[in-house]
């Protein structure tokens, strides 16, 4: 079965406080965007990257100043995330399996990336979370309460489905506000599946993130 990557690069990045989207901000001297596209230079796995229709001819003169870059097609963004997965998996054909990722988690292994292949073929979908390390609690009407961790976790991306199962989900009203395709997914009617995560499979939001990262970068090359 043919494997496809939306990488949804759309945002705009104005919590990291820069000039540019996130995903061109430097990490261990590169683009955010050129350390995610090697996570995912697999064989037989084809990239489809969706960005600002801004930032085309931007990207692809960078693109030229790094090594090691895949093949990938590029694909405008949308006014919204949903709008941005939506437009890369119209470029996604029927009968295989498509993987969305966030572009500004550039370090998710390898070995997570084919686990969650292997987990979607077999189970329809598959979805990373991790477990909360800190003390929750919940917000409502009445001001808030301790609520127990161990029954939430966080969600990463990439996330695996069936293309065909999740261009369906699409096609639900209202999806502009969900955050995430196994949320849309799950209201569309199906069984998400969960696989363990990874803690260095960080997303970049705030300033703070690209030093987490960079710290991730340097234990990973000491072995």
């Amino acid at each position: 079965m043919k494997q496809f990557v939306v990488l949804v690069a759309g945002g705009q990045g104005t919590r990291m406080q820069g000039t540019l989207p996130k995903q061109f901000l430097p990490l261990a001297g590169e683009p955010v965007l050129a350390h995610t596209l090697r996570r995912f230079n697999l064989p037989g796995l084809e990239i489809i990257l969706v960005m600002h229709s801004d930032y085309f001819e931007y990207w692809k003169e960078l693109r030229q100043t790094l090594p090691e870059i895949p093949e990938h097609s590029l694909v405008a963004g949308g006014k919204t995330r949903a709008g941005s997965v939506a437009n890369g998996l119209s470029q996604v054909p029927a009968g295989s399996l498509v993987a969305v990722h966030d572009a500004v988690r550039p370090l998710c292994s390898k070995e997570l990336i084919y686990r969650l292949f292997d987990a979607a073929e077999k189970n329809g979908s598959a979805v990373p979370v991790i477990p909360c390390r800190d003390t929750l609690r919940l917000l409502d009407e009445q001001g808030s309460r301790t609520v127990p961790r161990e029954k939430y976790c966080a969600v990463q991306t990439p996330q695996v489905f069936y293309t065909d199962v999740l261009k369906a989900a699409f096609q639900l009203p209202g999806t502009e506000q969900f955050t995430d395709e196994a949320s849309l997914f799950e209201a569309a009617g199906n069984t998400v599946h969960l696989e363990a995560g990874e803690e260095s499979n960080v997303k970049l939001t705030f300033p703070s993130d690209l030093i987490l990262a960079e710290a991730f970068l340097r234990g990973e090359n000491q072995f």
